[in-house]
């Protein structure tokens, strides 16, 4: 998967995780750490988003839903 499929997948994922009532924390959504599956700590695939990246993403985009939802 590219850099802009992974920040796209942790976006809707961060805001399906928020409509399924999983607290705020990535590591507590087992399709998210799926996309996180085999890296190492720091590690970015080639072509790919950095872990960082992602949970930021995935953290952006619950927060939206939340606050949406007031």
């Amino acid at each position: 998967m590219n850099a802009k499929t992974q920040i796209f997948q942790a976006a809707v994922l961060g805001t399906a995780a928020f409509n399924n009532g999983i607290k705020c924390a990535p590591a507590l959504d087992a399709e998210f750490l799926k996309m996180l599956a085999g890296r190492q700590i720091g590690e970015t695939p080639k072509g790919e988003a950095s872990s960082v990246k992602l949970m930021k993403t995935w953290t952006h985009n619950w927060t939206l839903a939340n606050l949406a939802a007031i």
